[in-house]
Formats: structure tokens, C-alpha cells, sequence
């Protein structure tokens, strides 16, 4: 077990670092979900495709962390819409497969719920000062950084 500076070990930092991008991560402030709107799974799924030009569902799923049947049934709500915000269709490659994309409806959905998100986020770290916000940007780009160099 490693430790920092300030005699916290890394593995006590990455939890508690997983811990608040975890809490970064649910809609701020608590209210109570509309009829339509994204529920989590929906809304990483539709992050994943908007990385992506295209995804086949299992790898969608395999990022995702979730089993078959979750992923057939947040395929299913993101297709079933009025609007629907992913399309399906067989892969040319390898007719086993099934392809997906966002739809014009599903990049306008991901756009306004992140949208939301960064001003809840934006509106904690205006609370910081500006010398803690330069830290936290300069950690970042060095955690990037590693992601980047690991993948």
C-alpha cells in the first residue's frame, strides 16, 4: 500500500476519488424523474454512443458493466420513444450483430442532460477558490493523461 504526502495511501484516494465522481454524477438536485426522461443507464449508454459513430450492442454492453437483459432493455426504452434516440439494424459484417447510433433526437437528449449536469457541477466549483480551481485543473489533465497513455 502506497502512500501520499499527506499519508493517505492511494488506494484510500482512488476510493474516495471513484466516490465523488460517482456522487458528480447523479443529477443534482434531487428531484424526482419526469415520464421520459433518462434514467442512468440511458444516459451513459447514449455517452458511449456519442464517442462513437457506431457501436454493436455487445460492446456497448461490455463498457456498460451491465448483463443481456438489462442492455436488451435499455436498448428497447431508448428505441421505443416517440422520438427515438438510438436506431438499430443489423451489422453488414456479421448479420448476428446489431448495430446502433444516436439519432438527431438521442444527440439532443444527450446534449441537454449533460447539459444540465455541467451547471450543477459548474455551480459547486464556483464555490472554490480560484487557486483550488487551478489545482483541479492541472489533476486533471494529468489524470487524462494517464488514461490516455493506458488505453
Amino acid at each position: 500500500m502506497i502512500a501520499s504526502g499527506t499519508g493517505i495511501s492511494i488506494e484510500d484516494l482512488a476510493h474516495r476519488l471513484i466516490e465523488t465522481v460517482a456522487q458528480l454524477g447523479v443529477p443534482m438536485p434531487r428531484v424526482r424523474r419526469r415520464h421520459g426522461d433518462l434514467k442512468e443507464d440511458e444516459f451513459l449508454t447514449l455517452s458511449i454512443l456519442y464517442q462513437h459513430e457506431t457501436l454493436i450492442v455487445g460492446d456497448i454492453q461490455r463498457q456498460l458493466g451491465v448483463l443481456p437483459a438489462q442492455m436488451s432493455r435499455i436498448i428497447r426504452s431508448l428505441e421505443d420513444r416517440v422520438q427515438p434516440l438510438i436506431a438499430c439494424r443489423i451489422n453488414p459484417q456479421d448479420k448476428r450483430k446489431i448495430d446502433v447510433v444516436l439519432t438527431p433526437a438521442g444527440v439532443q437528449a444527450h446534449q441537454d442532460h449533460q447539459a444540465g449536469r455541467v451547471q450543477a457541477v459548474a455551480g459547486l466549483l464556483s464555490r472554490l477558490p480560484e487557486e483550488d480551481i487551478d489545482d483541479l485543473q492541472r489533476l486533471l489533465e494529468k489524470v487524462h493523461e494517464l488514461i490516455i497513455a493506458h488505453v
